[in-house]
């Protein structure tokens, strides 16, 4: 199987959950998050500085950048 990560917007939320559980149990699964809430907030962060364009948190991230 394969992961997919995905974002929507909170009035299509339930919508999305309950289309992907019409689907059969054995080919997708909605997986919960294991993320505590201060990692999710610290997820959160993150994301709101590379969408800002600030990478300042990530080591060597010009190595990683290049190699894309």
């Amino acid at each position: 199987m394969k992961t997919i990560h995905l974002e929507v917007e909170d009035s299509t939320y339930q919508t999305v959950l309950n289309f992907i559980k019409l689907l059969p149990e054995n080919r997708c699964r909605v997986l919960e998050p294991e993320l505590s809430t201060t990692e999710q907030q610290h997820v959160h962060h993150c994301l709101t500085q590379i969408k800002q364009g600030n990478y300042s948190e990530f080591e060597d991230f010009d190595i990683v950048k290049n190699q894309l």
